[in-house]
């Protein structure tokens, strides 16, 4: 029986291309606008039915609103007097109370403390946003924990500064540095009690997931309550903590058991192969959680994150239910003074603003989110 030949060996530069190919354009779409809108839409008969079922009750809703809004609202004016009819918001309202929605009763003579800090809040975000995202996020959490510190201490003054208590902070201004300090404070303790749930010594595994099952089991507003009143009873005499201090330490311990589980989901996604292999290597415990766990840890669970800072601005409001006046605050307090009450319609037209306010930074907020998301 005769064998079959081998084929001879082709040289492999009749296969591969020496130069790189140069790179091409992308092809211009195939389909028009207006089909791909269409399909975007209407992608068959029973979505193209409940879109125009939602037109049809939303068009009109929104029509009364943009009358209400705008053609028929009041824009100037000292008083209730602005706003004889309530046919039509009361923006008079708004623009004629911006300080103490802004900063609260933050002295004049200093605003631009308070000034500053906005500044420099917006100059962090607008870095935030344009970054590349491939860049590290650590940095990011690292400078959401650095900034409220210094807006404290700035705020806050004693020395060179004069000092200004709490108690005279408020609005937005109030809002945003118990939004941020929650946010530095909840994260650390978080990733420490999602490590401490990991832990091998069993008192400490146990202490933590007790307190992390407790918190979550709880309502906020009876944590601030506990903060509010309850806890000066156990202070010892001559202690006089701030309520303010005392309600970001209740936002702190309730969101650090809910950030928790989010780093707790993180860590559970390393793999112990990656942990066999650094062992390997000799990395030990702390240098493998640290090189390791941990940036692919957080990298990951960022969305997640952004997703607590929403509620936490969310959560704000309730500070005027313990009498602090934050931006929910400032809208009624404005609503109830001489000038202004006796009309529903002028504090109709704050909470309108207000809502209007929150859901624009949620919604900026939320879209980040997404964006982070699509890297990940």
């Amino acid at each position: 029986m005769s064998e079959t030949p081998l084929p001879e060996a082709t040289p492999v530069g009749r296969f591969v291309r020496p130069a790189l190919i140069e790179a091409r354009r992308t092809p211009p779409a195939s389909t028009s606008a207006l089909t791909r809108w269409r399909r975007a839409w209407f992608s068959s008969r029973a979505m193209g039915v409940v879109l125009l079922g939602v037109l049809a009750v939303f068009v009109p809703l929104g029509w009364r609103f943009f009358q209400w809004a705008v053609l028929d609202a009041h824009w100037l004016g000292s008083s209730s007097q602005a706003c004889p009819d309530g046919q039509g918001a009361c923006w008079a309202f708004v623009i004629a109370r911006w300080k103490p929605w802004l900063v609260g009763d933050f002295p004049s003579d200093q605003l631009w403390r308070a000034a500053t800090c906005f500044v420099a809040f917006a100059l962090f975000w607008t870095w935030v946003v344009r970054r590349s995202r491939q860049a590290d996020p650590r940095r990011v959490l690292l400078g959401f924990v650095l900034l409220p510190a210094a807006f404290f201490l700035l705020l806050i003054g004693g020395g060179l500064l004069p000092f200004v208590p709490p108690t005279r902070w408020g609005g937005l201004l109030l809002t945003l540095v118990a939004t941020l300090s929650t946010f530095a404070t909840a994260l650390p303790l978080g990733l420490a009690l999602a490590l401490g749930r990991r832990s091998e010594l069993p008192v400490l595994r146990w202490l933590c997931t007790a307190f992390v099952e407790g918190m979550r089991s709880v309502p906020l507003l009876v944590v601030l309550f506990i903060a509010a009143t309850l806890l000066p009873m156990f202070l010892p005499k001559g202690w006089n903590v701030d309520l303010f201090v005392r309600a970001l330490a209740a936002f702190a311990l309730f969101n650090a058991a809910m950030a928790a589980e989010v780093f707790r989901g993180g860590l559970q996604l390393i793999g112990r192969g990656q942990l066999e292999a650094a062992a390997t290597v000799g990395l030990g415990r702390v240098a493998t959680l640290a090189l390791v766990v941990l940036p692919q840890a957080v990298r990951a669970v960022v969305p997640a994150l952004v997703n607590i800072m929403i509620a936490v601005i969310k959560e704000t409001t309730l500070l005027s239910v313990i009498g602090l006046n934050d931006f929910l605050g400032a809208v009624e307090n404005g609503a109830k003074s001489p000038d202004w009450s006796g009309d529903s319609n002028i504090l109709t037209s704050g909470h309108v603003f207000l809502a209007l306010a929150y859901f624009g930074v949620c919604f900026g907020l939320s879209h980040y989110s997404r964006r982070l998301e699509a890297t990940r």
